[in-house]
């Protein structure tokens, strides 16, 4: 019995959730994806992306996605 009872007991005592969430920069070039990127913030991605869009070619593009 007591063999199960630490086991058990440290199995309650853990988190079993963990939130987290992660941020993906997506780069695309006429209309293919090339790259995805992890970010830490909504806000880096967007700001990577404009960099990224503003760079050197016409058509260039990219999307910020949320992941778990």
């Amino acid at each position: 019995m007591k063999r199960f009872l630490t086991p058990l007991l440290a199995a309650l005592a853990l988190p079993t959730a963990v939130y987290a969430e992660s941020y993906w920069l997506v780069l695309s070039k006429y209309e293919n994806a090339i790259e995805k990127i992890e970010m830490k913030s909504m806000e880096q991605c967007e700001e990577q992306g404009e960099e990224w869009k503003g760079a050197m070619w016409d058509k260039e593009d990219y999307k910020c996605l949320i992941g778990k």
